[in-house]
């Protein structure tokens, strides 16, 4: 698959998976003819740093992460770690925006009542 079609997949640029490529994240992605081609490999690569980026890992994390996965079998109690602390955190967050869309849906309750009473009044 080319750079534009996996772009266009997942929301992102082409400079973001060029970037993503140079840092270590992806690839090397094989060429044909000079052209970046994506084989399933680099896609579910790239589903898995998406999913760990949303939750809020960074690329410095999402780095290291790949490295250790490189290493083999043996860091797999550290990876399961990392990821376990992930999750944890994104409930966490997941928790707060719970609390502020409930918050948000309270004013805007609010403001719908006020702005029934004042068109009562005109």
């Amino acid at each position: 698959m080319k750079i534009e079609a996996v772009a266009n997949q997942y929301h992102l640029s082409a400079p973001t998976l060029r970037y993503y490529e140079r840092q270590g994240l992806l690839g090397p992605v094989q060429r044909v003819n000079g052209v970046r081609d994506y084989g399933a490999a680099d896609l579910d690569r790239l589903d898995f740093i998406i999913c760990v980026k949303q939750c809020g890992m960074t690329i410095r994390q999402i780095k290291q992460f790949i490295a250790m996965y490189q290493q083999g079998d043996a860091t797999i109690n550290e990876r399961l770690t990392i990821l376990q602390k992930q999750l944890q955190d994104s409930r966490i967050q997941q928790a707060q925006l719970a609390q502020s869309i409930d918050h948000l849906q309270e004013k805007i309750a609010d403001v719908k009542a006020l702005q029934t009473r004042v068109a009562e009044r005109v």
